[in-house]
């Protein structure tokens, strides 16, 4: 079986409310990371009863939300309100502010749920017209598969290789609340691609990549260029960048996961309890090398800012 053949076995499509609820909170709860809130987040929080959003934020501190969603929906296939009931039977305070959240957010998916479902069978359709490096690759620059076809190659950080020996299933899940392309998230053996539908049919050839806006995205905000000059002279953990700019340690935490997110930051390390970061400054020339190519500006040494930017990417993820 080659490459190719294995990476076609592993995809797999589903649609999946509880999965998009526990995506839908990530987003409420990060308004930092994901810039500007969508229409449908303030209908959901006109609807939350007081105090439900600061339990649920303390739930998400002790349960891995997706891990949960995706058990209760392979453990026993069942209507969303009753998976929840059931919750609530085993963890009654747990399966109670769930179900309160899903009559939040429910109307929401109840508006787009013949897109969701009419994305999965276009893109299983689609799937089986073309190869599976171009099915995955066309959803976001943020995300490829490796040269050899061996590997998933996520744009995270300094960059993450995940072998396809790794996963059982590359999961693509259509959501309501995705604010971007494309969202990934990994649990254990299955590699979660949460991704927008509405993209996906917008038939503009050209949009700007995901991986540009999200970078400049990142940059428009003073307190990350504070943190990128602290982090560009020495490696620093969360809690001491906190300490240096006057910050809470939450505040600084929300924004360095929007600054790894874009790559702009990577992990470099821990000494003891605390997660050192350090600034990736290839990032910054390819976003100046994106930034010309998709405005029709040819690098300065002469050669295609596209291609510069694909090798420098290449020589980055190996």
């Amino acid at each position: 079986m080659t490459d190719h053949d294995r990476l076609r076995q592993l995809i797999q499509f589903r649609y999946s409310p509880l999965l998009d609820l526990a995506l839908s909170l990530l987003v409420i709860q990060n308004r930092e990371r994901f810039g500007t809130a969508a229409p449908w987040e303030q209908r959901v929080l006109d609807r939350l009863p007081p105090g439900l959003l600061e339990r649920l934020h303390g739930h998400a501190q002790r349960t891995d939300l997706f891990a949960l969603a995706l058990e209760l929906e392979e453990s026993a296939p069942l209507p969303t309100p009753d998976a929840l009931r059931g919750l609530a039977d085993r963890q009654p305070e747990l399966g109670a502010d769930l179900l309160a959240y899903w009559e939040a957010i429910s109307p929401e998916i109840g508006a787009r749920v013949g897109l969701l479902t009419e994305s999965l069978q276009r893109e299983a359709a689609l799937l089986q017209q073309i190869d599976p490096v171009s099915f995955i690759s066309r959803f976001s620059d943020r995300v490829g598969v490796a040269g050899d076809g061996d590997a998933l190659i996520l744009h995270w950080g300094k960059g993450m290789r995940v072998p396809l020996g790794d996963l059982s299933r590359i999961l693509f899940v259509p959501s309501a609340f995705s604010p971007r392309r494309l969202m990934f998230y990994r649990l254990d053996r299955t590699q979660i691609f949460f991704y927008n539908p509405e993209h996906t049919t917008s038939g503009q050839p050209e949009e700007a990549p995901e991986s540009l806006l999200l970078g400049f995205s990142a940059l428009a905000d003073p307190t990350r260029f504070k943190l990128l000059r602290l982090i560009a002279r020495e490696r620093l953990p969360a809690q001491e960048m906190a300490r240096r700019l006057g910050l809470n340690e939450s505040t600084v935490s929300r924004h360095l996961r929007l600054l790894v997110e874009a790559g702009l930051v990577g992990r470099a390390g821990q000494e003891g309890k605390f997660i050192l970061y350090e600034l990736n400054p290839e990032r910054i020339d390819q976003l100046a090398a994106q930034a010309r190519a998709y405005l029709g500006r040819d690098s300065d040494d002469g050669v295609d800012g596209d291609l510069a930017f694909e090798n420098r990417s290449r020589t980055l993820d190996a």
